[in-house]
């Protein structure tokens, strides 16, 4: 299997999906830097992450989701669980999470392995999330 990997930063927003905010979307879209794997660039230059998350009264959530790249699509599940936590700054919380690659589409099929993600998300609903990732496909 072909090892690919990257680092990205992810900026969209945050909506919730019930009233308590314990079910959310998120939306966001990466540019790819032209020096990235040109695999990862083929027919486009962005990537888009869409993804639904269960928060706990604890400050952990879980995640499923998908990343689309031009040559296919990533899907994902949260390893474990990640956490979020206030910072100094009032407007802003931070957390992680780890995503296990459970295959996809395209050049993704099959595919495993994993994208650490540390992420700020602000009170005005808008996530930056950086990623780096070793992905295996086939």
């Amino acid at each position: 299997m072909p090892e690919l990997r990257y680092q990205l930063t992810f900026e969209g927003t945050v909506a919730p999906e019930d009233e308590m905010g314990e079910r959310m979307t998120i939306s966001s879209v990466a540019a790819i830097p032209a020096a990235s794997n040109p695999v990862l660039a083929q027919n486009g230059h962005s990537a888009y992450l869409n993804a639904v998350v269960e928060t706990n009264e604890y400050g952990g959530f879980t995640e499923t989701g998908e990343i689309s790249f031009g040559a296919g699509t990533i899907q994902y599940v949260t390893r474990g669980e990640g956490f979020i936590e206030d910072t100094e700054e009032d407007d802003i919380q931070q957390g992680c999470v780890i995503r296990e690659v459970q295959g996809g589409s395209g050049i993704f099929e099959n595919a495993t392995g994993y994208i650490v993600s540390t992420f700020t998300v602000s009170t005005s609903a808008v996530i930056r999330d950086s990623q780096s990732a070793v992905i295996f496909t086939m």
